[in-house]
């Protein structure tokens, strides 16, 4: 009885972790959507990111700093404007 208790208290606590490693597989899936997504919109309208600001985004580790970036990304008019706002983000 004992061994067939801790077979089936194994099962299940291989299917919770199966969950939960799709869970984070899902966030992270996520976190990269979203800063490839801040990258897409400054190339378009800035060109080619500086090393800082790539680093920045690469930093973030938060879906709505992420989110706040990219509005920010959408409305500066250049990179040093677009430190100074992903700089006020993160400080928050």
């Amino acid at each position: 009885m004992e061994l067939r208790g801790r077979k089936i208290g194994e099962e299940i606590g291989e299917l919770r972790g199966i969950e939960r490693g799709k869970e984070i597989g899902k966030e992270i899936g996520a976190l990269e959507n979203a800063r490839d997504f801040v990258k897409k919109v400054l190339e378009n309208r800035l060109g080619d990111i500086p090393g800082d600001i790539g680093q920045c985004l690469n930093d973030a580790s938060v879906i709505s700093v992420l989110e706040e970036m990219l509005k920010a990304a959408l409305i500066v008019n250049s990179f040093e404007e677009c430190r100074k706002s992903f700089s006020i983000i993160i400080n928050k």
